[in-house]
């Protein structure tokens, strides 16, 4: 299941259930296979049970005293709810993922998760357009990155330099954008297994990074050449397979064709732009309500077991009660028998 992880996510996913379903599994080895499915349906969009997995594999990282996993776990619940734009959800993840970062020191062969919290973080100030606080996580990210002895390291800090330069173009610092997604370019060399680099993400990597010098092109007028190059990108996106950047290409070309006033390319740009939005809202508002559910089920399941607890309780009191009401009873009748008696006996005397 773990090899098939990149090069056949659904092959790995199925591998992953077939043995989830395996109830004889001891903690250790569960825990890493949900980290595993986590992994694999956050990779093919399955992000209701992507959560489900996550926060199983969560709970027994908890349980276990596991810093690292619980870190791993909720780094990426973090980076799931961040992609699903539901941010306080994805910033509770992610504080919680840094705290135990600040209270405990990560071995160096593990470094790169302190990395991944890091740009994560940066990520998520990015996506609420915090860009000031962004770029200092990700100077923090791309820092670990660096000294990290790790090869996926390697790829990390591309995608650490890629959003930084997003960042600046945001800030319309173009020219520090430029220098930051050429960094973030992969090399043929290093797109291999050895390095860190699978192939499917240095072509996620390098299509990411050329739509941002697209729109660098635009934001300086020349939407020719952006042109140019957004249309490369789809070409690249049919031979490859690959639709990472698909709805913001479409984007930036409805915008570039309106600019220069060619307005029956921008409405087809700006339809297959909207038809893709509109396929990732219904997954989204799909994924949302299934959460909802699921935490409306959590509450219901909680409120009942705090009704039962609360019943226990209430038979308990009754039945100490009725006890305690019994020995009183019995009691009672046991001291008003003796006073009778005793009442008896003075009388007796006093005659």
């Amino acid at each position: 299941m773990e090899k098939y992880l990149i090069s056949n996510p659904e092959k790995s996913y199925y591998l992953g259930v077939k043995i989830y379903n395996n109830s004889d599994l001891d903690d250790n080895f569960r825990t890493r296979l949900l980290f595993s499915l986590l992994n694999v349906c956050n990779q093919t969009r399955r992000f209701s049970e992507a959560i489900h997995y996550g926060t199983e594999g969560l709970s027994l990282a908890e349980q276990a005293n596991n810093n690292v996993l619980q870190v791993k776990f909720l780094g990426i619940l973090g980076n799931i709810y961040q992609s699903l734009q539901v941010n306080d959800k994805a910033k509770y993840y992610l504080n919680k993922a840094e705290d135990i970062l600040e209270k405990i020191k990560l071995p160096s062969s593990v470094q790169h998760i302190k990395g991944n919290i890091l740009y994560l973080k940066g990520m998520n100030y990015a996506y609420t357009l915090d860009c000031d606080i962004a770029l200092e996580y990700f100077d923090q990210a791309i820092s670990v990155y660096r000294s990290a002895n790790n090869p996926l390291s390697k790829m990390n800090v591309k995608l650490a330099y890629l959003n930084k330069a997003n960042c600046l173009i945001e800030m319309n610092n173009l020219k520090d954008a430029e220098i930051y997604l050429n960094l973030s370019k992969v090399n043929y060399s290093e797109s291999d297994l050895s390095s860190g680099i699978h192939q499917i993400y240095s072509n996620v990597l390098n299509q990411s990074a050329d739509l941002s010098f697209a729109r660098i092109l635009a934001l300086r007028n020349d939407f020719n050449q952006s042109n140019k190059m957004l249309l490369y990108i789809l070409k690249l996106q049919d031979k490859t397979n690959i639709s990472e950047t698909d709805i913001d290409t479409y984007f930036q070309l409805s915008q570039n064709f309106s600019k220069l006033r060619e307005i029956e390319k921008s409405k087809y740009y700006d339809v297959l732009y909207e038809q893709k939005m509109a396929e990732k809202n219904k997954i989204q508002v799909e994924v949302l309500n299934n959460l909802l559910l699921q935490d409306q089920k959590n509450a219901d399941q909680k409120m009942q077991e705090q009704n039962n607890k609360i019943l226990k309780w209430c038979i308990i009191v009754i039945l100490f009660s009725s006890v305690l009401l019994l020995i009183l009873t019995i009691t009672f009748r046991k001291i008003k028998r003796a006073n009778v008696l005793i009442e008896k006996d003075l009388y007796s005397s006093g005659n």
